[in-house]
This record gives C-alpha cells, structure tokens and sequence, in this order.
C-alpha cells in the first residue's frame, strides 16, 4: 500500500534502506538464513570460505522456493540504494576482522578504545565516530603491513 501511494510504478523511485529492509522488499526470507545477500549467492554459513572466496555467483533471479525467496519481490533489485553509513561501516569490520590479532595494528586499536570490549574490536563492532578517529590517527596506518595499508587507505576516503 506505501507503495502504491508513494506511485513508485509510475516515478520507479530509487528504495534505500539496510539490508533486513531491502530483504524484505525483495521478498526474502527473514532471519538467519544460507543465502542473505540479494546481490549474489553469497553462502553465510561457509565460515571456511568468508576470507578466501572473493567473488560469489551473482544472483540473477528471484524465484520462490530457490536461496531463501520467500514472495514475490515488491521492488526492482536495480533500483535499491545502499547506505553510505551502512557500507562504510560494513567495510570497516571486514577490515579488522581481516587484521591479525597478534600484529601491531590490532593491538594498537585494542589501546586506541581502552572502554571498548576486546569481543568488540576482534567483531570489528564500531560507529562512525570512531571509524574516523581510527582513520585520522596516523601512526594506525603506519602499523600496517602494506598489504593492509592499500585497503585502509581505501577506507580512509
């Protein structure tokens, strides 16, 4: 019914929205499911993979019944806009939880956040304001390893 009073048919209005939102609109299954992404085929459940597979098969339909379709999708996947928020902040746990947790980097955040559980840090768990400070502090991307200082400074911008 929103939709149909926002005339999203007539204007196809660009949605933006997290994840659990987008999933809905596309008529995902909800929760904890195998296959979250309404991008790609990306499986949750491989723990073994998350780190050394790249690239995943992108979706290219959403049937009901295959990789956790629930209904029939209410708007296009086309049209759906990420969050820069919800991106920046998706990136930056992926990026700590890609450090080792014995090199000097990932001690030095441990330092950074002294009021910041350790489960925290090792999860990657932090907000805006604190992903800037970790990008403003200079002597944190001086303790990369310059395999790691390319995808922070990429974090940086």
């Amino acid at each position: 019914m929103v939709l149909q009073v926002l005339k999203y048919e007539e204007y196809a209005w660009p949605v933006i929205g997290d994840f659990k939102m987008v999933g809905f609109l596309i008529g995902m299954q909800g929760g904890y499911t195998k296959y979250p992404c309404y991008i790609c085929l990306w499986d949750s459940r491989a723990d073994a993979l998350h780190y050394q597979q790249h690239s995943w098969t992108q979706r290219s339909e959403f049937q009901i019944g295959q990789h956790n379709v629930k209904n029939e999708p209410i708007v296009k996947p086309d049209h759906i806009l990420m969050p820069p928020l919800h991106i920046k902040l998706g990136l930056m746990k992926q990026f700590v939880k890609a450090l080792r947790q014995d090199s000097e980097a990932f001690q030095y955040l441990k330092s950074f956040f002294p009021k910041l559980s350790e489960a925290k840090i090792k999860a990657g768990i932090f907000i805006g304001p604190q992903i800037k400070k970790i990008m403003a502090s200079e002597q944190f991307l001086r303790l990369l390893s310059t395999h790691e200082n390319k995808r922070g400074s990429a974090l940086k911008q």
